[in-house]
């Protein structure tokens, strides 16, 4: 295990395997982190919360959302171009999301302060901006990832829940769900082998979840008790990043696994720079 840095809500890590690079979000430092290969990690700063990173069909820029807007982001130069913004009331902020195989940005939301019921949704970004709200009543729309066009997993932190859900015709169904009562299940990546691994904020361990049955088969222990998020590398390296808390600074693990990345699905970006 590899352990570094020094962050303080660390969250969203994505590994795009065309350049060998980690890119994650430090959300309450508004910073976009780019690690490519050694221990240098570099960063663009956004003066405001960044709250998840997505891999483009180009390889030289990411899409970067803040509280409520959504950006295109050129690594090289870091010059941002503004997607959309769905104006979220000033409680609320973006929190994790995920590109759909069909090239939709699919987001969801959170109560920024206090104590939160049901004033998360879920939203459908589509390429030219435009916007659709899916669902609504999340206590903290999390982790999400897509098995294809019409299927995919997402978890509702304050609920302890992790859904399956079908999305046909504008309706959504939820197939299947796992509730990890007490765990506060958090960010989430799938596997080439029909896996779900999810980072568990309350217990500083990873719970492997079995798609087909939505049983636990594995757990990965031993780090800190904010664990937010895990990504996926094709080799079985796994990216995990952590929050500050009583035991100190939040950090980026890299451990070795018998885990491998599942296919990227990627935003096609909407104009040259």
């Amino acid at each position: 295990m590899k352990a570094e840095g020094r962050y303080v809500l660390a969250e969203g890590p994505v590994y795009d395997e065309r350049t060998s690079t980690l890119y994650f979000a430090d959300i309450l430092e508004g910073k976009l982190h780019i690690k490519k290969g050694g221990d240098k990690v570099e960063s663009i700063s956004f003066g405001t919360y960044v709250t998840s990173v997505h891999l483009c069909d180009r390889e030289d820029c990411v899409l970067a959302t803040t509280r409520d807007e959504v950006y295109e982001v050129c690594i090289s130069t870091g010059e941002r171009r503004l997607v959309t913004s769905l104006s979220l009331p000033h409680t609320m902020r973006f929190n994790d999301g995920a590109v759909a195989p069909d090239g939709s940005l699919w987001m969801g939301t959170m109560k920024t302060d206090g104590p939160r019921s049901n004033e998360g949704s879920l939203y459908r970004i589509e390429e030219d901006g435009s916007f659709r709200t899916v669902s609504t009543g999340y206590g903290i729309a999390n982790g999400l990832a897509f098995i294809d066009n019409e299927t995919f997993i997402h978890t509702d932190s304050a609920y302890d829940v992790i859904r399956m859900y079908s999305y046909r015709n504008g309706n959504l169904e939820c197939l299947k769900e796992c509730t990890l009562k007490g765990e506060c299940p958090d960010g989430l990546c799938l596997d080439t082998q029909g896996h779900i691994l999810s980072a568990l904020w309350n217990r500083g361990e990873i719970a492997v979840i079995s798609i087909n049955d939505f049983r636990e088969t594995d757990r990965i222990k031993g780090f800190k008790t904010s664990l937010s998020s895990i990504a996926l590398s094709g080799d079985g390296r796994a990216f995990l990043t952590s929050a500050e808390d009583r035991s100190g600074c939040g950090l980026l693990y890299t451990i070795r696994t018998d885990y491998r990345k599942k296919e990227d699905y990627l935003w096609k970006t909407g104009q040259h720079w």
